[in-house]
């Protein structure tokens, strides 16, 4: 999902005309395209693998949850951030969608970003799940080994029940001992 959102923020920095203080730098291929190639993150700019695992809190400093998603429109626009709330570990937690504005970003102590939304950890557990449309390669291969884990579990208890009926079998077959 990580490399999906960097891709996608590499794709959408490529496409966009730098703004004034970025260091860019243009060249021209065989088709005669002209491209600018950003050589320099601008200081009013973030990369999303900053915003994504990063502690969300709320008001009243509690950490509410973490992001693990954005999502962009066509325009590249971030329009909401998916947080996940509740759980322990990313363990029975739950993605919570939120929209981008909902967000106030403070400077910490030691100047570091700190992400606020005005709601209190349980507004947010009690909120609706957020569902992806689109998966991942990430998510298909965490879908497939599930599936297979379902199944192998499945053949397991068929494997079980063979060999206890095998063994039932085997002990009526035999003399009794006195």
């Amino acid at each position: 999902m990580k490399l999906q959102i960097l891709t996608l923020a590499g794709a959408l920095a490529l496409a966009a005309v730098p703004p004034f203080g970025q260091a860019s730098a243009q060249t021209a291929d065989t088709s005669g395209a002209t491209v600018s190639f950003l050589t320099q993150q601008a200081a009013n700019e973030s990369l999303a693998r900053v915003f994504i695992g990063q502690a969300v809190h709320n008001a009243a400093g509690e950490t509410v949850g973490d992001v693990n998603d954005l999502v962009f429109d066509r325009q590249g626009r971030i329009g909401a951030v998916i947080l996940g709330v509740g759980g322990f570990l990313s363990m029975g937690e739950k993605s919570v969608g939120i929209p981008f504005s909902a967000l106030t970003f403070n400077v910490g102590k030691n100047g570091e970003r700190v992400i606020v939304v005005a709601l209190s950890k349980e507004a947010l557990v009690k909120a609706p799940e957020f569902k992806a449309t689109e998966k991942t390669t990430f998510d298909k291969v965490k879908d497939k080994a599930s599936d297979l884990g379902h199944k192998a579990a499945d053949k397991a208890v068929e494997l079980k029940d063979q060999a206890t009926r095998k063994i039932d079998d085997m002990k009526k077959g035999e003399p009794t001992k006195q």
